[in-house]
């Protein structure tokens, strides 16, 4: 009798989660951006694909972006979203935008994200341009009734977590959190970085100026960014006192650096994502 009642009311929660799930609206939607160089001011337009809970909110933000293909060939297929994650996150409840940036998928505008030299890259302008795409973003949401800008989680992967770094140094109002998978640059190929002298020079320059709490996962057989790398990384941002809570799973898979972006990887994250989000308050 118990194991038909337990079995009844685990039934009834599959059945309770999937309807709640189902509430959660995708939409694509474009996002307005503004270039500026020596040419003047151009006009682009960034693809998104947006995941809102059911109601009118506001909600708090979580912006999700993307990483980098090794081959640049690979840059016009990239989706750049991340539905199983996103709407794990939107169950949660927050609005989740993936944007794309320029240069990617759908998304106008030339790629900006050029490091150039192998041998002397120029990690922090590369990240910097990256960091503008994902403020475009957060300009759009600004306009948006159903969104509360003054609680927004910044969330990237591979290159976008280099550039939700960069970002984080500005240190923009609203910005309550960060949160890094495998964030860097320079990977050309399997356990080889670009200068990785370079690249913790230029994490300890945005640490210098970072004030907003973050949560970082490397892990342990990362092939992009490694243990001995990751550490490095993360000793940029300890000697500037940043908040930083380092995590670093359990190898997964054939290469640890697709721990968020494989979907189906969603419970080995979430739960130190959302204590996370606990303390520092982005869900009231």
């Amino acid at each position: 009798m118990i194991q038909k009642y337990l079995l009844a009311m685990c039934s009834l929660l599959l059945v309770s989660s999937s309807l709640f799930a189902s509430q959660i609206s995708e939409q694509t939607v474009q996002i307005p951006m503004q270039v500026k160089g020596f040419w003047g001011t151009k006009e682009v337009t960034l693809e998104a694909t947006e995941f809102k809970p059911e109601g009118t909110g506001p909600f708090p933000l979580l912006l999700i972006n993307h990483g980098s293909p090794r081959n640049p060939a690979d840059r016009v297929n990239l989706s750049g979203r991340y539905p199983a994650q996103s709407r794990a996150m939107a169950n949660e409840g927050f609005v989740v935008l993936n944007p794309v940036r320029r240069g990617y998928g759908k998304s106008t505008g030339p790629w900006a994200e050029n490091y150039f030299s192998c041998s002397s890259p120029a990690y922090k302008e590369a990240g910097l341009e990256t960091a503008k795409d994902i403020e475009a973003a957060i300009e759009y949401a600004k306009s948006k009734p159903y969104i509360d800008v003054s609680r927004i989680v910044l969330v990237g992967q591979s290159a976008g977590g280099f550039g939700v770094l960069a970002l984080a140094s500005q240190n923009l109002p609203g910005v309550i959190g960060v949160v890094n998978f495998a964030g860097g640059r320079g990977s050309q190929n399997a356990d080889t970085v670009c200068n990785p002298e370079r690249l913790f020079q230029t994490f300890a320059e945005f640490a210098a100026t970072t004030k907003v709490p973050m949560l970082w996962f490397y892990a342990q057989n990362d092939h992009y960014f490694g243990p001995a790398i990751a550490s490095r990384l993360h000793q940029a941002y300890r000697e500037k006192s940043v908040d930083v809570t380092f995590i670093t799973p359990a190898p997964f898979g054939d290469d640890g650096h697709a721990f968020f972006s494989n979907g189906k990887n969603v419970e080995g994250w979430k739960t130190d994502v959302m204590l996370f989000i606990q303390k520092i308050g982005a869900l009231r």
